[in-house]
């Protein structure tokens, strides 16, 4: 019996993909000339935003990293320094 209902639902998806596929594989009208146009606008000053944010994007990394490597040198010298009182008193 447990055979019988999984073929159902087997036929069942097959239908279902066969219909999406009938649906993608009917033709979308072509838009009118100006309206590609527009859109090819809209992707360009998207694409131009996208990389003006990358661009701000790097450059905040570089400067964290910048900051980065003075804290950094700044707790080696810290400890560099507390090595040396230790060690005089030793």
């Amino acid at each position: 019996m447990a055979r019988r209902q999984a073929q159902g639902a087997e036929r069942k998806r097959a239908s279902v993909r066969e219909q999406s596929l009938q649906a993608r594989a009917k033709s979308k009208p072509v838009p009118p000339d100006g309206a590609l146009k527009e859109r090819l606008a809209a992707l360009e000053r998207e694409r131009d935003a996208l990389l003006a944010d990358l661009q701000r994007a790097e450059a905040r990394v570089r400067s964290l990293e910048k900051v980065h490597a003075q804290v950094r040198d700044r707790i080696a010298w810290a400890l560099d320094s507390l090595h040396n009182v230790l060690e005089g008193k030793g």
